[in-house]
Order: structure tokens, then C-alpha cells, then sequence
């Protein structure tokens, strides 16, 4: 799945983090009242300070993935059993934490293509997600006129808005903390709601239960629930 089922909306996701850089995030979208999507890589967890930023993150309402990557990048020295545990693992961490655990997912971006990882994902009742506006933040553009830019282009093409699911990344020298008020501005500038992933998707049960489950739950942030919400405030 690569957009929103309603057009007019963007659901941001960072990915990666969280990094150094998330907390200022946060505060910028809060600032906004807007919410977005965090896909978390597992790895980063063991430091009790990245934990609680993860917390705070959850608990301000904005919505919790997971980035999985295989260690070394190559899952092909892992038995399909030693896998799925390792998935597993890494979603627990995240579930000890939110006390929900992540249903989508993102895989680290690699050179090659790993099927394996990604049937062995479904299998166990996760969810892949990926996007449809690249910010090219990485490449250290206007991450704003990257988004204005996609957006028009849609415009030219279809005479209508369109539906995004974006990608930044969460790493220092990567995902700047002053262009986040700039995006939020832009996307408003430009008749755009920003939504979580699970309002963009329209899913009201947005987690697993637990890590190893295959039932999905909702929580008080959910989409339909009460706690549940979207749009953004421009930044002065």
C-alpha cells in the first residue's frame, strides 16, 4: 500500500528513528497539533533514552510502526525459524513499550529485493507499507518543494488532489527539525489534511495484540476512536 483511501489526505512517516532528531520533531507536529506515523527500528531501544522518546512520541497520539532490518543486511544467513523469532523480538520491544504492538511495518531499504523477509512478515500477520512522495530528504533538497511539487504535479495530471503516504527519514543530517514547520505549512497551503497511517488507511484496529499474535486491536488513539485525530494548525 502506497496511499491514503481518501483523496486530499497525507499521512507523513518517518523512519529509521528514533535518532537524536525525533523529540524536536515531535514538538514541531505538536505545535501544529498534527499528528504522523514513526516507523521504529527495534535496534535503537536498548538506550532507555531513544525508549522514552518512543513513549512520549505514542503518547502524544501519533502513530507507532516498525522498521525491521536484518542484521548485516542479509537475511539469507537466518533459518525461516530464526527469523520469524528475530522479528518477533524486535516488535516485542516495541510492544513493551506502547503496550500495543506494531501490526505495519517498513524493511530497511536494501539493494536487493527480500521476498523471503517480506512473506515471512505477512505470514506472521504484519502489515508492509511504502509511499508514494519520496521528501529526498536524504539528498538534503527543500523537503517543502518537494511536496508542493508532487502535489501540483498531481494536480496537472488528474485535476483533483490526490493521496499520499510520504517517507522522511529519522537521522540526524538527514531529516532537519526547521523543515517540519515548512512542510506542515506547505501541505496546508495546499488544501492537504494531514492524517495518521491508520486514518489514512481507514483502519480501526491499527495493532496487534501482542507481538506473536495475528488478532488485531485498537487503542485510545485509534481511527474512529475517541482519541483519534487529524488535520494541522499552520506555523507562524
Amino acid at each position: 500500500m502506497t496511499g491514503c483511501r481518501t483523496q486530499g489526505q497525507i499521512a507523513l512517516t518517518f523512519s529509521e528513528g528514533p535518532s537524536d532528531a525525533t523529540a524536536g520533531i515531535v514538538r514541531q507536529l505538536n505545535h501544529a497539533d498534527a499528528r504522523a506515523t514513526f516507523f521504529v527500528n527495534a535496534s535503537w531501544l536498548y538506550s532507555q533514552q531513544y525508549a522514552m522518546v518512543v513513549q512520549n512520541t505514542y503518547n502524544a497520539g501519533h502513530f507507532i510502526g516498525m522498521t525491521y532490518r536484518v542484521k548485516n543486511d542479509d537475511s539469507s544467513v537466518l533459518t525461516d525459524k530464526e527469523l520469524r523469532d528475530d522479528i518477533i523480538k524486535k516488535a516485542e520491544i516495541i510492544e513493551s513499550l506502547i503496550q500495543v504492538a506494531p501490526k505495519y511495518v517498513r524493511l530497511h531499504v536494501t539493494d536487493h529485493e527480500d521476498t523471503r523477509t517480506e512473506n515471512i512478515m505477512k505470514d506472521l500477520g504484519f502489515i508492509l507499507v511504502g509511499y508514494n512522495l519520496d521528501s529526498q530528504d536524504y539528498l538534503h533538497k527543500p523537503v517543502e518543494d518537494v511536496y508542493r511539487q508532487a502535489f501540483q504535479r498531481y494536480k496537472e495530471t488528474y485535476d483533483a488532489k490526490g493521496s499520499f503516504i510520504s517517507v522522511q527519514y529519522d537521522m540526524p543530517g538527514t531529516v532537519t527539525v526547521s523543515s517540519i514547520p515548512k512542510t506542515i505549512n506547505t501541505i496546508s497551503d495546499e488544501g492537504y489534511t494531514m492524517v495518521r497511517l491508520d486514518g489514512c488507511l481507514n483502519d480501526p484496529k491499527p495493532y496487534k495484540k501482542s507481538a506473536s499474535s495475528k488478532e488485531y486491536v485498537a487503542d485510545k488513539f485509534s481511527f474512529n476512536s475517541p482519541g483519534y485525530h487529524d488535520g494541522q494548525n499552520v506555523i507562524d
